[in-house]
Order: C-alpha cells, then structure tokens, then sequence
C-alpha cells in the first residue's frame, strides 16, 4: 500500500511519463526521470525505493548475465528467483539486491523448471540425474539416475531430422512423492526425501514433459504420440489416448477437463477419468502446439501458445471454443504465466533462409481482453533460433523475471 501511494505521489511531483511502454530495450530506460531519482535520493529514500516508485508497468529495472542460453522456466519464492541455464548450472537470484544467493554446477544443459518444496528444490540436469538441493543454501541431498544421459538432443534447425528437441521435463511434486518424466522414455516416482525409486513406468518415446496430478492420479505425455493417465501410488496405467504426433505440451487438468497440445496440429480436451475424447481444435496453417496451457484466474478459461501460428490464445475448457487470439509474430512454444488478470509469454525467432521469418519477443496481453499491455524486443544470438523467450518468466513482488536465450535474466516493473 506504501510504495503503491508514493509512486502516485511521486508521479505528479516529476509529471513523469508512466503509459507502459510497447517497447522496452535493455539500454533505454524512461522510468528515472532526469533530476526526478537525484531529488528523491537526496530525500534520504534508498536508491531500491526511489526506483520502484518511479517505474511503470513494463519498465526494465535490471538484469543478470549467466555463462549460457536460458531455456528453463523460473520459480519464485522469498524473494529469490531460481532457474537453470545452459552452462549447467542451476542459480538462485535475490531479486531485491539483486545479488546471486548461491549456484550449483550439474554435468549437464539445465533446461528443466526448478520445483520448490518446502526446504528442498528439485531440477533435472542432461547429465542424466534429477537433484534435490537444499534451497537455502543450495547444497545437495541427493540425486537419482533418470538414464538419459546418453539420449541425443537433437535441437532446432533447418533440416532433418525434424526433432526439435529442446526442452526437458521438470519435477512435480504431490505428498511424499516426486514424479518427473526422462528421455529413456519413463516416468519416474521418487521418494522426496531419499530420491529413491518407488515405481516407473514405460512410454515408447522420449518424456520432455511435466507430469500433472489429479484424484490420485498422474498424467504425462509422451513422444509416441500418447498421454497416460497412472496411478499415483502404483504406477498402472489406467487409461492411454494416442495422437498422431509427438507431445512436446504438458498435461493441465482445467475445469475437469484435461488439456493437452500435439504436434499433429490438435489441441485436445479430454475426460481425465476415462480418457474420452471431449473436443479437439485445429491450429491454423498447420501449426504444431507445442505450447502447454495455464488455466485463468476463473478456474473456466485457459490460455495457450503454438508454434508456425505465432499465436497466443485463450480457449474455454469445457467447450473448446476459442475466445481471443493474440498475435506474437514468433514461436509462442513456452508456457504462458498469468498473474494479476495479465498473461505474460515469449517468442522466439529465425530467419533462416528458406524459411519464413518469424520475431523474438516477450508480450504482457490482457487476460480478458486479448491487448497487448506492454512488450520488449529480445536481442538476437547466433544460430537457427536467433533468439527470444522460451521460458516461462515468474511474477511476483512487483516484477517480472524473463529467462532470455540471449544469457541473461531480464527484470522489469509488472
């Protein structure tokens, strides 16, 4: 209630300019004004205060370099924000300071979201194990063998194979347990507190998925094509709906009705207890979904990326009938975050010759609506994907945490 009365007062004082921006760069920043931050410095506020009563919603306030590509989502919690990255290691960001609390360095490409439990945080590495570090201190408890270690990664490019292998799966935790999904094709359940194996069950094609819990049991999707629906205490299959592609999107049970994107251009909804088919969308022009959907504040609605359609959309759950479209001009292939009636996705980009050109970028929309709040136009990086927004950004304490494949963790004003 106090920063949100002084940044109005502060506003009329300096007349500052507070529309949100529709483009954001990391080099430009209107939020402290010229003798505007000087004068409220000089009134004894600290230089974190004077800021954050200056900024406006889409305002960039700072960011923080990592040695690799940011492919992983980001977890917040206590004001610290946790995420993986590229050059194997897992960080943990005081977001206030900003200052690195502590990182952990795995063998491997950490492309998982990290999962909080308690005291204990959970990430899954290339390297083949999934981890359990105290979070606090981010010291090690244990780790398991998931035997994917030597499962090839064949990431995005302008040929074949057509893999587009670039996410992984991340841990889920339910009571005592933690269920994650493997490259060998297995979903795993493990004790929490040992990371011993209690069961595991076989798909015919690599899991990069999060598995999703409800009444009792778990559901994962799979690259045969297939979701399974198992039981959560013994890991027998209880239903199994097949595709015609490969399912890169994470399962979501929304409004009893379970959710699920494939790459055979199909959005599907379906009866989580018998696996029945509800209703299917096609994606325009084609489009894998590769997207995994987030349900809205009102436990009705949905919200979804795509891949070739560049589309972000909201669709109602027990329908399937879809309620806005909103354009993102890129691969919208993350899981969008919604927070405060405000949808937040990235896109990433190429221009590969051949290719039809598609655009970074990071979009702010409204939940109801469908219009864009606020942007920023991430910078290119070498390769076939030139770079963009994958990860799902985390919100919360006033900002907004964006993991960019450019290396870096961009954070601005929400």
């Amino acid at each position: 209630m106090f920063q949100s009365t002084f940044r109005t007062f502060v506003r009329a004082v300096f007349q500052c300019d507070c529309k949100p921006h529709k483009e954001n760069t990391m080099n430009s920043v209107k939020t402290l004004q010229q003798f505007g931050l000087a004068s409220l410095l000089l009134a004894g506020l600290s230089h974190d205060v004077a800021q954050t009563a200056l900024a406006a919603s889409g305002d960039y306030l700072f960011s923080y370099q990592v040695k690799g590509e940011n492919w992983g989502g980001i977890t917040l919690r206590d004001h610290t924000a946790y995420f993986g990255s590229d050059d194997g290691h897992l960080y943990a960001l005081n977001i206030d300071r900003p200052k690195l609390a502590w990182s952990f360095k795995t063998g491997g490409l950490v492309r998982s979201k990290p999962t909080i439990k308690n005291h204990q945080i959970f990430v899954s590495s290339d390297d083949g194990y999934l981890y359990a570090l105290n979070r606090w201190q981010g010291k090690l408890l244990w780790r398991t063998s998931l035997n994917d270690a030597d499962v090839e990664r064949i990431l995005p490019a302008n040929h074949a194979p057509w893999e587009f292998d670039y996410t992984k799966s991340s841990a889920l935790v339910h009571g005592d347990k933690v269920f994650i999904g493997s490259g060998d094709g297995q979903l795993y359940a493990l004790s929490r507190f040992s990371g011993e194996v209690l069961w595991h069950f076989k798909t015919q094609g690599k899991i990069r998925t999060t598995p999703a819990h409800y009444n009792g049991l778990v559901f994962v999707s799979s690259w045969d094509g297939s979701v399974y629906a198992l039981n959560a205490q013994s890991g027998e299959r209880v239903w199994q709906y097949e595709t015609k592609g490969a399912l890169t999107s994470s399962p979501l049970v929304v409004d009893d009705v379970l959710v699920i994107g494939s790459r055979d251009t199909h959005l599907y909804g379906l009866d989580p207890n018998s696996g029945a088919l509800l209703w299917q969308q096609a994606y325009p022009g084609g489009s894998w979904v590769e997207s995994s959907a987030t349900a809205a504040a009102d436990g009705e609605h949905f919200y979804i990326g795509s891949s070739d359609s560049n589309l972000l959309n909201k669709f109602h759950a027990r329908s399937g009938n879809l309620i806005w479209q909103f354009e993102t001009g890129g691969w919208s292939w993350g899981q969008p975050v919604v927070s405060n009636g405000t949808v937040y996705i990235g896109a990433t980009g190429h221009d590969e010759p051949g290719w039809y050109e598609t655009k970074r970028g990071f979009f702010a929309v409204d939940g109801q609506t469908g219009q864009q709040q606020w942007q920023y136009q991430p910078k290119a990086i070498d390769g076939f994907v030139h770079g963009g927004v994958y990860g799902a950004p985390a919100v919360g304490y006033g900002k907004v945490i964006v993991p960019d494949l450019d290396g870096y963790v961009h954070v601005f004003e929400e």
